[in-house]
């Protein structure tokens, strides 16, 4: 949804997130809603040796017709974020031209099945380094006006679906602590159940973002 496109046909609540992600992003007051504790600030140094990756929330209807962002739950294959939930995406490649709405864009097709127009992209959300895997990760945000059918990679992804925005926490509130197992150990972080499991980490701290900018449309 690039500056300047018409808004026609475009539904309400998306032309409103639109003017949301496109103005100032609350970043790291968003993020710090569901970082865990310990969790290293950003800092220039990280970002500049760091991989870069591109991820994709994608919002859509879920089955009850509520607003919903799309999430995946990744194999058990022994990678850092391995069982974790997340959004599609992944690393950059040469074929994305140094796009990483273009990596992400892709990514959700190769892993989900799911095509995203670009003009159905409404915007960028603030970047996120991530230590356990070395990874400097751009969110976008697109939309699409219908359920999506997903057929899913399946050595990389173990299951997708749709959670309604309203039923993650409040905009501004802080997530409540979830215990969740991870790297052999048991941790109690901020977190949300979903499908479940618990959505933390990083992709907690992306949706922690979108759900601020969703609920101050």
């Amino acid at each position: 949804m690039p500056d300047g496109r018409s808004f026609q046909h475009v539904p309400a609540p998306i032309e409103a997130l639109h003017r949301a992600v496109t103005s100032e992003l609350p970043g790291w007051k968003a993020q710090a809603l569901a970082c865990p504790p310990g969790r290293p600030r950003d800092v220039e140094e990280r970002l500049q040796g760091a991989r870069k990756a591109g991820v994709l929330a994608l919002i859509c209807p879920a089955e009850d017709g509520r607003w919903g962002v799309v999430l995946m739950r990744r194999t058990e294959d022994g990678t850092p974020h391995s069982g974790q939930l997340s959004f599609p995406g992944g690393t950059e490649e040469r074929g994305d031209g140094g796009d990483l709405c273009a990596t992400a864009r892709r990514e959700c097709w190769e892993e989900l099945g799911v095509p995203v127009d670009e003009a159905h992209v409404v915007g960028p959300l603030t970047s996120l380094y991530i230590p356990p895997s070395d990874f400097w990760v751009q969110p976008y945000v697109a939309w699409t006006d219908r359920l999506p059918e997903f057929a899913l990679q399946a050595d990389e992804v173990a299951d997708a679906f749709v959670h309604p925005l309203d039923e993650l926490p409040d905009p501004r509130e802080a997530w409540p602590a979830c215990e969740v197992v991870a790297r052999n150990r048991t941790w109690n972080v901020p977190g949300w159940p979903c499908r479940g499991t618990v959505l933390w980490g990083a992709t907690a701290m992306m949706v922690a973002e979108l759900r601020w900018l969703w609920g101050n449309r």
